[in-house]
C-alpha cells in the first residue's frame, strides 16, 4: 500500500503543475527484463517512441510497461500491454512505434527467441530537456500502476 501512495503522490505532483510551466516533454525507455547486459536481442536503432500528441497538449505524465516476445530471427511476434498509466492515450501510440524495431544479436551467442520487458516513461515539466529529464529519472523509480 505504501508503494501505491508513493506511485500516486509521484504522479500527482508530476501531473499537477500549471501548463506554462510544462515547456519540456521527455519519453525515457527503461529495459526491465533481460537487463541489457544479459540481452540476447538488441535494438539496431536506439530511437525511443515519441511522447503522444494528445497527452502533451493536455499536459498529462504517464508510463507504460509492455511484454515484447522476439522470434529467433529477430523479430517481433508480440507486443503485450502489461500496465498503462493513464489507462488511455499511451498504448496504441508505442505500440505502434516499437513495432518498427529492428532487433540483432550482438552477442555472439546463437539466435534464439527472447522475451522482453520495457518501460516507457513519459514525462513534462521545467524550463528545459534537463528538467525534463531529471522529473522522467525519479518517475521511473515508482511502480508503473494506479
Amino acid at each position: 500500500m505504501k508503494q501505491k501512495s508513493l506511485t500516486l503522490l509521484v504522479f500527482s505532483l508530476l501531473t499537477s503543475l500549471p501548463l506554462s510551466a510544462m515547456n519540456y516533454a521527455h519519453v525515457t525507455l527503461t529495459e526491465l527484463q533481460p537487463t541489457p547486459q544479459n540481452a540476447l536481442w538488441s535494438r539496431t536503432t536506439q530511437v525511443t517512441p515519441a511522447y503522444p500528441i494528445e497527452m502533451a497538449m493536455q499536459g498529462i505524465a504517464g508510463c507504460a510497461v509492455f511484454n515484447l516476445s522476439i522470434d529467433s530471427e529477430g523479430k517481433i511476434q508480440s507486443i503485450d500491454v502489461v500496465t498503462t498509466v493513464p489507462a488511455k492515450g499511451i498504448a496504441k501510440a508505442a505500440k505502434k512505434e516499437l513495432k518498427k524495431w529492428q532487433w540483432h544479436n550482438t552477442t555472439g551467442k546463437p539466435n534464439a527467441p527472447e522475451q522482453k520487458t520495457l518501460r516507457l516513461d513519459y514525462c513534462m515539466g521545467g524550463n528545459s530537456e534537463a528538467e525534463a529529464a531529471a522529473r522522467c529519472e525519479l518517475q521511473a523509480k515508482v511502480e508503473c500502476s494506479e
